[in-house]
């Protein structure tokens, strides 16, 4: 792939992982050549952030963002458009059509196969925008399984690429602790509980079964995140916070806060409930950071003792019982963080992802030039006021 190739990175969220990834690949890209500009919507999270590579927060929801996007594939030619997160269908196919006939690779990373509102109903319209792609970029064999059984894509138009690189890991990032949070005691271990509230992710439990045990001194939980306690009983939280010291940060973070509530924290506990596969686990693994996890967290890769510990689903005591272990005897935490540090700095997972990348653009621009270009028209053209 050139280096004189333009990559257009779209990511209208501005908000979460999406936007930390899309940030991370953008700049693994730039590191390895290539010219890469950054679309993201006008209230990114990030946007104080120096990047080296160009970034516009200008798109924005409806039409109005897809004319600014159309904006800018005209200013900007580039080779391939690379999506990161899409909920319209429709006129996202018509802006595919749009983009191929003037030259470029589309391609789709689906962070989800489908939103989270109106999955079924939309699922035909989803099926339709898919076989437009030139690639879909899955991050793990089991998106790549039902992308083929769901939507029936072609796993031949299917390219992996694993790892989750997050941009507020990198050493350069800012980092500040929430003013919430006191400073840190002599033998203190801080488990960090992180996220939106959402009465699935077993905190209430947690909090009830670490009432019943003789909780180590030094144990400190932070539950940080929007909503994050708003579901909990009061006496539920009183009776925890009578054994174990419980700091309650109940709002938005922002990136420089998140980073360094991972930096300070010891280990990371994901008491989930619910059948996920969170980016936490990523994020925690970026900052070197062990997780305590139910099997009902899934992971492309999770070495057990060296990405963290495993617990039984259902098993709120069992869970409480092995974080007040950790917290008594945290060498085990010490000896996971270390092997975790011995790993690829998040420096290098972004430029190896970046390479990951440059192939799959390479195979899906040189099949689009091998197609015979047609006039640019059509009803996008529309849209744009062409």
């Amino acid at each position: 792939m050139a280096d004189a190739d333009n990559i257009l990175i779209v990511e209208a969220s501005g908000r979460g992982f999406l936007s930390h990834y899309a940030h991370a690949l953008a700049l693994g890209l730039q590191q390895r050549g290539h010219r890469v500009r950054l679309l993201t919507a006008p209230w990114d999270e990030l946007a104080g952030w120096p990047a080296p590579f160009e970034r516009k927060a200008t798109v924005r929801p409806g039409l109005a963002g897809w004319r600014t996007l159309m904006a800018e594939v005209r200013e900007f030619a580039p080779s391939v458009i690379h999506f990161q997160w899409l909920n319209d269908p429709v006129s996202t196919a018509l802006f595919v059509g749009w983009a191929q006939r003037r030259g470029a690779a589309v391609v789709y990373t689906p962070h989800n196969l489908l939103p989270h509102r109106g999955r079924w109903m939309l699922t035909p319209l989803f099926q339709s925008l898919y076989h437009g792609f030139d690639r879909i970029v899955v991050r793990d064999t089991n998106m790549r399984w039902a992308a083929s059984e769901i939507l029936d894509v072609d796993p031949d138009r299917m390219a992996m690429a694993l790892g989750s690189p997050n941009i507020i890991a990198h050493p350069g990032a800012p980092r500040r602790l929430p003013a919430e949070l006191g400073p840190r005691q002599p033998g203190e271990i801080r488990a960090l509980h992180f996220g939106h509230g959402n009465v699935r992710k077993g905190l209430q439990p947690l909090l009830q079964a670490l009432a019943r045990l003789d909780c180590p001194p030094g144990l400190h939980l932070m539950l940080a995140g929007a909503g994050v306690a708003a579901a909990i009983n009061p006496a539920v939280m009183a009776a925890a916070r009578a054994q174990v010291r419980v700091s309650v940060i109940d709002r938005y973070l922002d990136p420089a806060e998140v980073g360094g509530l991972f930096a300070q924290a010891d280990l990371v506990t994901m008491p989930y409930a619910k059948l996920c596969r969170s980016p936490i686990l990523d994020l925690a693994a970026a900052f070197n950071k062990p997780v305590l996890r139910t099997d009902r967290v899934e992971a492309t890769r999770f070495d057990e003792g060296r990405h963290g510990w495993t617990v039984d689903s259902g098993d709120s005591l069992a869970f409480a019982a092995t974080l007040a272990s950790l917290a008594a005897a945290p060498a085990q935490v010490f000896d996971a963080q270390q092997a975790l540090a011995r790993g690829p700095g998040v420096e290098d997972e972004m430029v190896r992802l970046a390479a990951r990348h440059e192939d799959i653009y390479q195979q899906a621009m040189a099949e689009r030039r091998a197609r015979r270009p047609r006039h640019a028209g059509g009803a996008a053209a529309l849209i744009a006021g062409e």
